[in-house]
């Protein structure tokens, strides 16, 4: 079975878009795999045209082949926009032949070693203080934040996970300097930020609950000492764990020597080899992988480098629902999974783009037992709703 042809489609998903890539083969059977350019990722479009001519003709089934192949063609570059545009190959790639084999992902990466999947409540609420004409009710203070968190409770969550807001300005806000919304480079920690973050935090405590697992992610927004002296700040909270993405090993190891909380971080890397000194270094407590951008085969491969230095791994999952699906499959094979990450919060039409939507049950994810993902795209639907000329944080700004 080889591919006959490659075709990528985009449609608008509210304030960012979703790009999807279809392959055909020869046999008429077709996988899919979606993808993003709105998370600071412009361009894999344009990758994947280039390598699709080295594509076409290819044994579906020799995926790995492939992607040996594109990274030797893209060496001088390796990683970034580069290696989510392989990842996003290989997963279609993955789709085509499960498909043919007439059996779920799964099967491919070692068979499911769980039938449902602990996650936690993502972006919770921060979808809808940020992008409130698109996910409801809109939040606009910490009533509102104590509101959503009660919801996610009362829905059956264990855990959410939220973001850094400002309160104290009238209508809340988000800060993310280290993503230019406030362009402020040296990524500051004041007092006044820390106490609008405990202020957050302790509204959803209170509208959670004492058994809710609060999670919070700093991403990019802060330096090792505004990082250590936050968390020192917040050390009497009781906190599931505390996100941190730093570009240096060693910083992050550091930081983790002083938190009082576990630290999750590498949602940002590609490829073992740039997981490595995180490993070596005992940066964080849980390795976050994207197997959207590594590619859901060479994530499996991230997770046993990660068990080799017994570190739990967890899904890094913001995107369209067929990303969900797609991190199911990972979810339900590798055996150091910690947990999954999801939007709960949906577009309106979100499950109109879909033949299948993700299944909830008391919190956790239901893996699919479909061929494949256990979902594909549904074109008609898709191409009723034109992309925006950009997206996501490249169009983000506070009004």
């Amino acid at each position: 079975m080889k591919v006959a042809s490659v075709e990528t489609l985009i449609c608008d998903a509210g304030w960012r878009n979703y790009y999807f890539l279809k392959i055909t083969t020869d046999t008429g059977i077709v996988g899919w795999s979606e993808y993003d350019e709105g998370f600071g990722s412009p361009g894999i479009t344009a990758i994947i045209e280039k390598l699709q001519h080295r594509l076409i003709g290819e044994e579906v089934y020799a995926h790995e082949k492939f992607s040996q192949l594109a990274n030797c063609l893209t060496r001088p570059a390796p990683g970034s926009v580069i290696g989510q545009a392989i990842g996003c190959i290989e997963n279609a790639l993955l789709d085509a032949k499960a498909k043919s084999l007439g059996v779920p992902c799964y099967e491919l990466l070692g068979g499911k070693i769980r039938d449902q999947v602990n996650v936690y409540w993502s972006h919770c609420p921060t979808w809808r203080i940020n992008h409130p004409k698109f996910y409801g009710p809109a939040v606009k203070d910490l009533d509102g934040v104590k509101a959503t968190a009660a919801e996610a409770r009362s829905r059956g969550f264990k855990a959410l996970k939220t973001n850094l807001f400002v309160h104290d300005e009238g209508d809340a806000y988000a800060w993310r300097p280290g993503f230019g919304v406030q362009f402020l480079p040296e990524l500051p920690v004041d007092k006044r930020l820390i106490r609008n973050i405990r202020n957050h935090l302790e509204a959803l405590r209170e509208g959670a609950g004492p058994d809710m697992g609060l999670l919070i992610d700093f991403n990019f927004n802060a330096k090792p000492e505004g990082l250590k002296r936050v968390l020192r700040e917040l050390a009497d909270l009781d906190l599931y764990w505390v996100e941190i993405d730093l570009a240096s090993a060693k910083a992050l190891a550091d930081v983790r020597r002083n938190s009082p909380h576990p630290i999750s971080s590498c949602e940002t890397l590609i490829g073992m080899r740039n997981f490595l000194p995180y490993f070596e270094h005992q940066a964080m407590d849980v390795a976050i992988v994207d197997a959207v951008w590594n590619g859901v085969w060479q994530s499996v491969k991230i997770a046993a480098l990660a068990e080799a230095h017994e570190v739990n791994v967890a899904p890094h999952n913001f995107y369209g629902d067929l990303c969900t699906m797609m991190n199911a499959h990972f979810a339900a094979a590798v055996p150091n999974l910690h947990i999954m990450e999801v939007d709960i919060d949906r577009l309106p039409w979100e499950s109109e783009l879909y033949t299948h939507s993700p299944e909830f049950k008391d919190g956790c994810l239901l893996i699919p037992d479909r061929p494949g993902w256990g979902t594909d795209p549904i074109e008609e639907a898709i191409r009723a709703r034109p992309p925006k000329v950009t997206g996501g944080l490249l169009q983000y700004k506070r009004a």
